[in-house]
C-alpha cells in the first residue's frame, strides 16, 4: 500500500485536537483518524489517549492466522479500551470532564480489510469508477436522515448538524461498527469532518483520483478545507493498492 496521513489544525481553531495514526506491524497495516471533542485541551488529550491505547494493542498483535469472527472481536476489545481509558481519565480532572473523541479507521490484514467508527468521521473507498462512504455517521442529523424527517442536502447546513449520538470516552457503554469490507478496492480515504463537512463529495472524488502520488493527494485535500474558510481542523489519510495487493 502506498500511503500518506497528515492533519491541520485548520484556519479558525487555536490548537488541533485531531489526531492520527497510520502503523505497519509485520503483514498488517493499521490507519485511523480521531477528532477530539471538549472544551480547552480535552479533545487533544482524548485523541491521543485514543491512538496511544490502540496503537500500543495493535502493535503487539499477530493477525496472521486470526479468522474474521477473531479480527472483528480484537478491534471491539481494544476500541472499548480506549474508551475505558478516556473515560477513566476524564473522571481524574475538572478539566477533562467530558472529553471524548470519534475514532474511524482501517485495518488491512494478510487476508482482509475491515473498516471501524465511532462518531461522524468517515472512511470512503474507490472501486473502479464508483466513489462510496463506508461508514455510518453517529450523529443528530444522520439519525433525523435515517427516519426520513430531514433530506442529506438539508442535513448538511442543520443547525444540530455538529451533536454526535456516539463517541469514545463521553459513556462508559458506545456503538462500534465494525465491517469486513469487498476487495477489489482501489484506494482508501479516511478523514475528520474537518474535510467532508466542508469539501463537497465531488471535489474530494476528483483529487483522488488525480494521477499524483499520495502525499500530494493528502496536500490538496486538506488545502481544498482550508479554501472552504478552514473552520475545523482537518485531518487526512490516504491509501491506495499497489498493483491491487488483494486481487
Amino acid at each position: 500500500m502506498n500511503s500518506c496521513g497528515k492533519s491541520h489544525k485548520g484556519l479558525r481553531r487555536k490548537n488541533n485536537q485531531d489526531s492520527i495514526c497510520l502503523i505497519e506491524n509485520k503483514d498488517s497495516l493499521i490507519a485511523f483518524v480521531c477528532d477530539g471533542i471538549g472544551g480547552g485541551k480535552a479533545g487533544d488529550v482524548a485523541s491521543q489517549l485514543a491512538v496511544s491505547s490502540f496503537k500500543g494493542q495493535f502493535l503487539n498483535t499477530d493477525f496472521q492466522n486470526m479468522n474474521d469472527v477473531e479480527v472483528k472481536n480484537w478491534i471491539i476489545t481494544n476500541i472499548q479500551k480506549s474508551n475505558d481509558c478516556i473515560y477513566e481519565k476524564s473522571q481524574t480532572n475538572e478539566i477533562y470532564k467530558g472529553m471524548g473523541t470519534t475514532m474511524v479507521g482501517i485495518l488491512c490484514c494478510p487476508k482482509s480489510t475491515y473498516v471501524f467508527n465511532v462518531g461522524d468521521s468517515r472512511v470512503y473507498a474507490i472501486y473502479e469508477n464508483d466513489f462510496i462512504c463506508l461508514t455510518e455517521d453517529h450523529s443528530y442529523v444522520a439519525d433525523l436522515v435515517k427516519r426520513g424527517e430531514i433530506t442529506i442536502e438539508e442535513a448538511k447546513s442543520h443547525p444540530n448538524r455538529n451533536i454526535l449520538t456516539n463517541a469514545l470516552g463521553i459513556w462508559k457503554t458506545i456503538k462500534i461498527d465494525v465491517n469486513k469490507i469487498k476487495e477489489g478496492y482501489q484506494s482508501l480515504l479516511i478523514c475528520s469532518d474537518g474535510l467532508h463537512g466542508y469539501v463537497k463529495e465531488d471535489l474530494i472524488h476528483h483529487i483522488l483520483e488525480i494521477d499524483c502520488n499520495v502525499e500530494t493527494k493528502v496536500d490538496l485535500l486538506i488545502q481544498s478545507a482550508l479554501d472552504t474558510g478552514g473552520y475545523d481542523n482537518v485531518s487526512v489519510i490516504v491509501l491506495e493498492k499497489e498493483n491491487c495487493d488483494h486481487e
